[in-house]
């Protein structure tokens, strides 16, 4: 049988990590309710008695392995050689004194693996030491024949010319250096990106690099700087004193100082020579006593209470712990003091002890002097070995500058852990330090094995047992209890640990003697360790376990060490004794088994099916599966070294990974089918424990390049915190890729130094206790990366974290102060990072290429929101170019918005592989510490909001701002229609992106545009379907956000197009791609549940799976997700959201960044640019409608130099607007005042048009003969900029006008005569599993019916020849459009033989309930010449040929 048979390693993924709901342990107390609740229902099952099973051969090796006499024997061994005549029989604690940061073997050997590759990568080798960034590359799907615009600076010069993508950046040097004529050769010279710190290589080419991918997405010029090679900054170039520094740093130059409340030698090398001193007083004066020495004759007392003191001393020390073993030496001592005491008949000084009775004086008959002797020796040497074995387990627990060395040294010779059969078992010795708010009657604790993530065997526990206290020591629970696990010593996996988790029990007394007592059992905490180290020794002897909180989740290894606890002196301590085999135990090297790889195709087909099924599902999938399903994968093991996708599954369904098992499973893996590299990232999940299986993934994981490796960072960083050992290839990829990838190593370490926050002293609220656990390992990890980069590299990273000090300091100041000192405070603050920056310029967290040399302090400021965030605006180094853009926030835990990014970013790319361009915007964001992180913020953007609200609070429920605001920062038509394409494409990829990440609390304040189209999301806060409420109003009601002014820009106006079909399409398309690659999403978030990010759990990674859609077929997926469109696009929860927000943010005044640009232009524009205005009149009016009533005024303009007037189209409000700017730029000028009043009436009539043609008449008079510093300013030209609307061919003497924007409206469908025929319909097809799949997606274009109507069309479909009309089917109808989307997949389920003997026949139907329904088209398709393994997909052009059922002979072949 399976070790693992319903075991589900996946059980730490589920929400409150603590919880152990669905562990055996609680079959033990049926019923009892979980933690705490003081009202939760009780039940009265009290706990039955652990059942005893072992064989007697086996409990009388258990005694001897943990026998207390067995070492008092050895102790006796020691002592025979004391002597009856006073001398001292101290000695026998040898303590010793080592460095204070000694570092124990793991960590030795990771260092020297870790050195031994450093060494490989020498200051002098130019590929592994760069110095500098190679700017990034991608895999994009532009054409390498599209030519991109350049412009090249060198120096004070610039060159601008075209050339194709896939020109190489070599050729784009060597021309800039001829054309410029410049010194020396081409290979002189380097090209890096303008602006940042990127470099490129020269045998690369254009197209390669995303920057440039990123300025065609924008539309901008590629913009290059050339640099002499000579003049070359290389600012993370490792030096040749770094390689000789590096070789003499030490593993403990490394190793954190852990607590600083351990004890030191120096102090305790005091007490424990008072102690031996007094042991020595003791025996002396006991030895006289026993000799006949009158009392009042002893040099000092027979008494043990001052050597009672000392040891009370000592482990107050020791952090106020007491071993069970020094309580009972103590109680032995005490006893045998008074047993010499009264053999003398006297009674000094021992009747303080409690539980000792007392008994009379007077002469007693006890055993001879010599037996006397040798009880008080016994009873020293019991007392000496506790003390010396307290502080050798104290030493090997916690990270301290002493050592204690062996009293005996009998070792057993070494044997291997297959030849010991023994059952594995644990003494729980006691639980000490309890905490003060711990009020249970009782406590018990359970142990169980772990493997990774799945336990081994049944858990065992302990019997309940009360708190007892000691008023002369410290309160503490005794079990002194073995623990029987049920498993044997030579089956243990080499990365198996041992678990004890403490629990506490309340006893809730009867109301009658009829009824049992009621239990409530909360679980308190939990300590482990691991059964074999890195080198494969098992671990032995006592040991001191310190307890760690539930919300640091048990089951996720490895085992934490004691001295990275936060709270060393303060935290509950469990005292354990493992088996003890006086010798060395180990576990032996594996040798694989020959390769047994046997023919898939040999297999039954039922076989073959049913194992591809099985494949095919992800692993949580399979983990819910039958048993008989992981049997029958075992069983077939052999069969699919050939699918990469197996191997997990097959891993899983192993039936244990004991000794005797390993040769075949590591045979499986190292002779298994390699899979593409990123798919490999799922065998470092946790559950997969072997080192032999994460080793080998990590092989695989070597064929990403840096770059693509910096996209899964989070991940790995991670992976690396649940290697069992801190060796690990893990560990050890990264660190060699940080040596040869400056953005690598960046990136790295902002990710350790996020998981440990308190290392910026920043502050922060996370619960250090949990994390602290992995603070070892990742403070080695950091500490190596930061001593094997370089001091280049190291002097960076440690001037961005003090900037980052600094900007925490400042945000802090200016949140506790008014906001009407915060632009001082924040003004004050800034200039000092500024000079800080002048001194020693940086990157940015976000990125290594952020090189930044100063502060632009009038153009920072802070966002009015609740957490106040700065608005940032810092100086490149690179004189000359723009300044780059951060947000700096503090109060958020950017940790989602960080992992929300990683997954957007990773389906561009998955998209761009598919050659689809969604034109996607994301950002970087790099948390720096607990709720503390830094944001990149894209320039040239506004939010929804904010564009909405210019038509009042209630714009979100108009269709228009988008499209105008669009048309207002796209002034010509070419710009328009490019801005949007981009809307649409990136709508498309944020609809995909948010529904399956299950983006919520989508407001108009975090969906953002910018002015070249692009839409893009912002504030990750809540994702993974936890919705917003606003009270009991669930505010996220849709799949994603897509409202009727998006669907206005998408359609060219009011009307669907099949410009919407198109965004139909690439939604779907969209979809379906990432649904092929969803298990690397499930794998990649499931690789962040013990990231500790608040929401992504199991539920995670179901949410997701159930998004992916991944039991349908594309067709189905896609049909699916175009009902989710219309279901988005016709719900009004999400525009009353949008109003419910714009209320809520009237209060607020913005950024406090505003300045005085007219809302409706988008830039200013001066006499010089346009040409100094020489006459305005007020020319005319126009009446429109958009859809309402409202009037333009129409202006002719003369200028200079123009022969013919321009006319411009300006609205009441816009002219409102104008003449307030006017009055704020210019106070004291005297310009006529526009009314402004409340109209009474309706406003927009011809009455109220003329009254204010008059109106602006005066206005324009008296601004024209203001002086030229007003008359001629930047504001009045601004407003008396051509727009494109002014631009456009309007009949300015028309006075009624149906106000129609081209860029926004799309071309009517040509009038047709009622029967003609025209138009196209889309479909695609495919056979799979025995079913023809036939997708209808569109129609464009159909011809209108009678009376010039827009048909409501269906679609029908037949496989000809079918006389029966068996094979007939039919789509919904769509109502009342030339272009409509039905999104139904058909499936017809005969054999490919048939099929390939049909035509398929897809007609178009109006449909008419009075009436015929009228015939729009039709097209056949001859299934025989068409391949339909694969997917197909085209228009179909509809001709006027029927061809209907009824026929057996096919007129038409398509």
């Amino acid at each position: 049988m399976s070790y693992y048979e319903q075991v589900d390693p996946f059980e730490y993924m589920h929400p409150g990590a603590s919880s152990t709901r669905s562990d055996p342990v609680y079959d033990i107390y049926d019923g009892l309710v979980s933690p705490g609740a003081v009202g939760a229902d009780t039940f009265d099952i009290p706990p039955p008695l652990p059942p005893r099973t072992a064989k007697e051969a086996e409990i009388e090796l258990r005694k001897s392995s943990f026998s207390p006499a067995s070492k008092h024997k050895q102790y006796d061994k020691k002592r025979s050689a004391v002597l009856f005549d006073g001398k001292s029989s101290s000695g026998q604690i040898l303590l010793r004194k080592i460095p204070a940061l000694n570092a124990d073997d793991e960590a030795r050997a990771f260092w020297d693996c870790i050195k031994k590759r450093r060494v490989e990568y020498t200051w002098d080798d130019h590929v592994g030491n760069p110095g500098l960034l190679h700017s990034s590359c991608i895999e994009g799907s532009e054409d390498p024949n599209l030519s991109v615009k350049l412009k090249v600076y060198y120096g004070d010069k610039t060159l601008a010319f075209t050339c194709n993508l896939n020109s190489s950046v070599e050729h784009v040097v060597m021309h800039t250096v001829c054309t410029l004529e410049l010194e020396g050769e081409s290979a002189d010279y380097v090209l890096k990106v303008r602006g940042i710190d990127d470099y490129l290589s020269g045998e690369t080419a254009l197209g390669e690099y995303e920057y440039v991918h990123t300025c065609i997405k924008y539309d901008q010029d590629v913009s290059f700087t050339l640099l002499h090679a000579d003049s070359v900054k290389r600012s993370y170039q490792r030096t040749e004193e770094d390689d000789d520094t590096v070789l003499g740093i030490q593993v403990e130059d490394l190793m954190s100082a852990g607590s600083g409340e351990v004890v030191h030698y120096e102090t305790l090398i005091i007490v424990v020579e008072t102690f031996e001193t007094e042991l020595t007083r003791l025996q002396n004066a006991g030895f006289l006593l026993i000799d006949g020495t009158p009392l009042q004759d002893l040099p000092t007392p027979m008494r043990s209470r001052r050597l009672r003191q000392v040891v009370k001393h000592l482990c107050a020390l020791l952090g106020k712990l007491e071993t069970i073993e020094v309580t009972e030496a103590i109680s032995s001592l005490v006893s045998t003091c008074r047993t010499i005491q009264l053999s003398q008949g006297i009674l000094d000084g021992e009747d303080d002890f409690p539980g000792q009775r007392v008994l009379s004086t007077g002469s007693h008959d006890f055993s001879s002097s010599d037996d006397l002797k040798h009880m008080l020796l016994d009873s020293l040497s019991r007392l000496s070995g506790a003390v010396n074995s307290f502080l050798g387990m104290y030493a090997k627990a916690f990270r301290v500058d002493f050592t204690v060395d062996a009293t005996v040294d009998n070792k057993k010779d070494a044997q291997e852990v297959q030849d010991v059969r023994e059952k594995v078992s644990v003494k729980v010795q006691g639980l000490h330090r309890l905490h003060m708010d711990w009020k249970y009657d009782e406590y018990f604790v359970e142990a169980q094995l772990f493997h990774g993530s799945r336990c081994i065997g049944q858990p065992t526990h302990s019997l309940n047992k009360k708190v007892i206290v000691d008023p002369k020591f410290y309160p503490k629970v005794v079990f002194s209890q073995c623990l029987d696990i049920g498993t044997r010593f030579n089956t243990l996996p080499r990365e198996s640990r041992l678990v004890m988790t403490v629990f506490g029990l309340k006893i809730i007394e009867a109301e009658n003697k009829v009824e049992q007592p009621k239990y409530i059992r909360e679980e308190l905490g939990w300590a482990a360790i691991q059964y074999f180290s890195f080198s494969g020794h098992l671990a032995q002897g006592a040991h001191l376990l310190t307890l760690w909180p539930m919300a640091s989740d048990r089951r996720l290894g490895p085992a934490p060490y004691s001295s990275d606890h936060p709270q060393v002196h303060g935290c509950p301590v469990l005292s354990v004794k493992l088996m003890d085999f006086g010798g060395e135990i180990l576990f032996p090297e594996i040798v694989p088994l020959p390769p047994k790889k046997l023919e898939f195709s040999s297999l039954d087909i039922n076989t073959q099916q049913q194992l591809s099924d099985i494949i095919e599902r992800d692993i949580f999938t399979f983990n819910k599966g039958s048993a008989e399903d992981r049997e029958i994968l075992w069983e077939k093991r052999h069969y699919l070294h050939e699918e990469p996708f197996a191997l997990a599954k097959v891993l899983l369904a192993a039936h244990s990974w004991d000794v005797s098992c390993l040769p075949d499973l590591h045979s499986l893996v190292k002779n298994w089918s390699a899979p593409a590299p990123a798919d490999a990232l799922h065998l470092l999940l946790p559950c997969f424990a072997d080192s032999v299986v994460r080793a080998r993934a990590i092989e695989w994981i070597k064929g990403l390049g840096s770059d693509e490796l910096v996209t899964f960072l989070p991940q790995l960083v991670q992976a690396v915190k649940h290697e069992a050992w801190d060796v690990s290839p893990t560990a050890e990829l990264l660190l060699e890729r940080a040596l040869t990838s400056p953005r690598l190593a960046h990136h790295l370490y902002w990710l350790l130094n996020q998981c440990l926050p308190l290392q910026t002293n920043m502050g922060g609220e996370r619960e250090v206790v949990s994390d602290a656990r992995y603070r070892r390992r990742l403070n080695l990890v950091t500490r190596a990366l930061m001593a094997i980069c370089g001091k280049n590299m190291e002097n960076r990273l440690l001037t961005q974290e003090a900037i980052l000090r600094s900007l925490y300091a400042t945000a802090m100041n200016i949140k506790d102060i008014k906001d009407s000192q915060r632009m001082h405070v924040l003004s004050r603050d800034l200039e000092n990072i500024h000079y800080s920056l002048e001194a020693n310029p940086t990157s940015l967290p976000l990125s290594p290429s952020l090189e930044v040399a100063g502060v632009d302090v009038k153009n920072c400021s802070y966002f009015n929101s609740f957490t106040v965030p700065l608005r940032l605006a810092f100086l490149s180094s690179e004189e000359g170019t723009d300044p780059i853009h951060a947000i700096f926030k503090v109060g958020d835990d950017l940790r989602q918005d960080m992992l929300v990014i990683q997954m957007i970013r990773l389906m561009d790319k998955l998209w761009l592989k598919e050659d689809l361009d969604l034109k996607v915007v994301t950002f970087s964001v790099v948390p720096t510490g607990d709720k503390i992180g830094i944001i990149e913020l894209v320039k040239d953007a506004e939010t929804l909001r904010k564009i909405q609200t210019e038509y009042g609070v209630t714009g979100s429920f108009q269709d228009r701002p988008i499209a105008e605001w669009l048309a207002k920062q796209n002034p010509s038509q070419l710009e328009y229609q490019r801005a949007v394409k981009n809307f649409t494409a990136s709508c498309a990829a944020y609809c995909v992106a948010t529904y399956i990440l299950g983006i919520c609390d989508r407001h108009n304040d975090n969906i953002m545009l910018k002015t070249s189209g692009h839409l893009f999301h912002i504030d990750f806060g809540k994702f993974l379907g936890d919705a917003q409420k606003f009270g009991n109003f669930k505010r996220d009601r849709t799949p994603f956000v897509l409202t009727s002014d998006m669907a206005y820009v998408i359609n060219g106006g009011e009307k669907p197009s099949d410009k919407f079909q198109g965004f139909v399409d690439l939604c779907c398309r969209a979809f379906n791609i990432i649904r092929r690659n969803g298990q690397l999403l499930l794998y990649l978030f499931a690789l962040m549940a013990s990231s500790g990010i608040p929401g992504v759990t199991l539920e995670a990674v179901t949410y997701v799976e159930r998004s992916l859609l991944q039991d349908k077929t594309n067709a189905e997926a896609g049909a699916m997700f175009s009902r989710m469109i219309q279901e988005s696009l016709k719900s009004w929860f999400t525009q009353v959201n949008f109003f419910i927000h714009n209320l809520a943010q009237l209060r607020f005044s913005g950024d406090h960044n505003d300045d005085l640009l007219l809302s409706f232009i988008p830039r200013t524009y001066t006499e010089a640019q346009d040409g100094k205005i020489t006459l305005v009149r007020l020319y005319s009016y126009q009446k429109r409608y958009n859809p309402n009533k409202y009037y333009v005024y129409i202006l002719q303009v003369e200028r200079e130099g123009q022969r013919e007037p321009s006319y411009l189209f300006r609205s009441y409000r816009e002219f409102s607007e104008f003449h307030q700017k006017l009055c704020l730029v210019f106070p004291l000028a005297r310009i006529h005042s526009l009314p402004k009043g409340v109209q009474i009436g309706r406003s927009e009539v011809k009455a109220v048009a003329e009254k204010r043609k008059y109106e602006i008449e005066l206005f324009l008079a008296t601004l024209f003969d203001l002086a030229p510093e007003i008359s001629h300013s930047e504001l009045v030209y601004t407003f008396f900029h051509p727009l494109l609307r002014d631009q456009e061919d309007t009949d300015i003497h028309i006075r009624k006008l149906k106000n129609k924007d081209t860029r926004m409206s799309v071309t009517p469908p040509m009038l047709t005569a009622p029967g003609q025929v025209q138009g196209q319909v889309k479909v695609s097809f495919q056979y799979l599993r025995g079913q023809l799949q036939i997708m209808v997606h569109h129609a464009r274009n159909l011809s209108l019916i009678s009376n010039n109507q827009e048909p409501s069309p269906y679609v029908k479909l037949y496989l000809l020849p079918d006389p029966h009309k068996k094979t007939k089917r039919k789509t919904k109808v769509v109502k009342k459009t030339c272009h409509p989307t039905f999104m139904e997949p058909i499936t017809y389920r005969m054999s490919q033989d048939i099929v390939k003997l049909r035509v398929l026949e897809i007609s178009v139907w109006s449909e008419d309930k009075f009436s015929e329904n009228m015939y729009l088209g039709s097209s056949y398709l001859r299934l025989s010449n068409l391949e339909l393994k694969e997917e197909h997909s085209e228009w179909l052009s509809l001709e006027h040929q029927r061809n209907t059922a009824l026929g057996h002979t096919i007129q038409h072949s398509a």
